[in-house]
């Protein structure tokens, strides 16, 4: 009988050491195409400080599948030649990536992701964009379609008055086809939707277009366009008399440092939305928000802050529940076996909820509405699919 069990023993060894394979690279390393330097350089900035952070508390944890983790940061200066020149690089011997950013820089690279077939987890950019690239990438959002509606009907449900909204809209990337989204929910509340104030990409003086929306008398705002822009609008609006500041709704791709410090006081009272709550505790985020405060000048995470952070960790779990390697021989099978484990992973812990993925999109993420007061925001709404 003791000869039995060890025998069965000796084969559950054997078959449980075949069913882990050994990890054969030193560290693993994952290059993240972002805009390091260029116009949006200060996004790129503390998107890649989440990612190092990441790496860093991996690391301290014992690393991924008992090996380190480095985050290489590539700069692609929002230059799509530059970019398309660095994926081609990187697909030559990397396992996955992060990035591209934004969405110029996507279009431009991530074909090259796709034809060599390697996944490169764009986590910022809308599911219009990154849908185009499944399954060798995720959305880190629901489509638009199916999430912002619900936003801004629960905005504009707050105040009976509001009968008829413009729309200031910058034609940059995704941002039109947000606006496409609020103006469906207004159309669903049954609110007048008014003829919509572009915001040129380059303008540099808000007056004319402040003017422009208060002469068709609305009773709501909600703007789609950079957070400068967006808080230079805001100071005109006010110059021009509007007083109901909570009537005025600021798009997420906005709220960021850029809206509070040109806005100041005179954004007190506007609500924005986002699926970022500050207000959220867990040891995790509070432990991240005190870090980004720290090297941030006092200024709490902004909306896409987390984003990066959780694709490392995404990345993690689906080399360690997969059994993946880093055999350079092996490299087109472990590249599958990454995208076909992120495209449908159940009960991801992120860092402030955890969600499913189902054919590379989000299903169960919450999303929030805050009103800014003092500098802060205070959330007003949860709200989910």
């Amino acid at each position: 009988m003791k000869k039995l069990v060890g025998v069965l023993l000796l084969i559950f060894a054997v078959s449980l050491s075949f069913g882990q394979a050994k990890v054969v690279v030193n560290e693993w390393q994952v290059p993240f195409l972002n805009c390091l330097t260029g116009p949006i350089a200060a996004i790129g900035e503390f998107l890649q400080w989440g990612a190092e952070y990441a790496a860093d508390e991996i690391n301290a944890a014992g690393g991924i599948a008992g090996k380190p983790v480095k985050v290489i940061g590539v700069d692609t200066a929002l230059d799509p030649q530059k970019g398309s020149v660095e994926m081609a690089r990187i697909v030559k011997d990397s396992l996955v990536a992060m990035g591209p950013v934004p969405e110029p820089v996507i279009m431009a690279a991530m074909p090259i992701a796709v034809e060599n077939g390697m996944v490169s987890i764009t986590a910022t950019t809308s599911y219009e964009y990154a849908a185009k690239f499944f399954p060798w990438t995720v959305s880190w959002f629901p489509p638009t379609l199916d999430r912002l509606p619900s936003l801004v009907v629960a905005w504009a449900k707050q105040f009976k008055d509001i009968s008829q909204v413009v729309q200031f809209i910058e034609p940059y990337g995704p941002w039109p086809g947000m606006a496409g989204a609020h103006s469906s929910a207004l159309k669903s509340l049954g609110i007048k939707e008014l003829p919509k104030v572009d915001v040129p990409t380059d303008a540099v003086t808000f007056g004319p277009l402040a003017v422009k929306a208060m002469a068709q008398n609305p009773d709501g705002v909600i703007l789609v366009c950079n957070a400068e822009k967006a808080a230079k609008i805001i100071k005109e609006l006010k110059n021009l008399g509007w007083t109901k500041m909570n009537h005025i709704l600021v798009f997420s791709s906005a709220d960021d440092a850029q809206l509070y410090a040109t806005g100041g006081s005179d954004i007190n009272g506007v609500q924005v939305y986002n699926y970022l709550n500050l207000e959220t505790s867990n040891p995790r985020w509070d432990k991240f928000k005190t870090a980004f405060a720290k090297a941030h000048n006092g200024n709490m995470p902004f909306s896409l802050s987390p984003n990066y952070y959780d694709a490392l960790y995404m990345i993690k779990e689906a080399i360690e529940k997969t059994g993946i390697t880093g055999d350079p021989k092996l490299l087109k099978v472990e590249r599958k076996k990454i995208a076909d484990y992120i495209a449908n992973v159940k009960g991801f812990k992120g860092l402030l909820f955890d969600w499913d993925m189902k054919d590379g999109v989000p299903t169960n993420k919450p999303t929030y509405i805050f009103e800014i007061q003092n500098g802060k925001k205070v959330l007003v709404k949860e709200v989910r699919p």
